[in-house]
């Protein structure tokens, strides 16, 4: 029987579609990955809103656990991994509560990522002007 291992976040590329007023001290990516629940990311208004996550090494995700601030959290979220032609493709859905606690969210099945980018796409935020705030993000592996 496989075992859940969290990935290392730091040991990835990460991107993002953008960060408040550019304020990336307070509110960049880095915060995604510095081990502090009381720092995070906060996207700019608009959507959807995106992490891209390319590991350095080939995974075999099968869940991603993500701390919302309740009142920003999407109310739909797509999990994609970049084809050959630059494209994303949906790898699984899923629809976070709205609300401030850690929630995981397992795919269906293992997804093998060797390498390339994937992206967690956030759609229709609870926030009227569609931004996210996310404190905790990681990612986990079969192993």
């Amino acid at each position: 029987m496989a075992s859940n291992i969290e990935i290392e976040l730091n040991e990835t590329q990460l991107r993002v579609s953008s960060v408040l007023n550019k304020d990336n001290k307070n509110y960049g990516k880095k915060n995604l990955i510095d081990g502090n629940e009381e720092t995070c990311w906060n996207s700019e208004a608009g959507s959807p809103q995106w992490i891209q996550i390319t590991p350095m090494k080939c995974i075999s995700l099968n869940s991603i656990a993500i701390k919302f601030q309740g009142g920003f959290a999407a109310k739909r979220f797509v999990i994609e991994d970049r084809q050959q032609d630059g494209t994303f493709t949906s790898i699984a859905e899923f629809y976070p509560d709205n609300h401030g606690k850690l929630q995981v969210f397992r795919l269906p099945t293992a997804h093998v990522i060797d390498q390339i980018p994937f992206r967690l796409t956030f759609y229709d935020s609870y926030d009227t002007f569609g931004r996210i705030i996310i404190y905790v993000l990681k990612i986990y592996e079969n192993k």
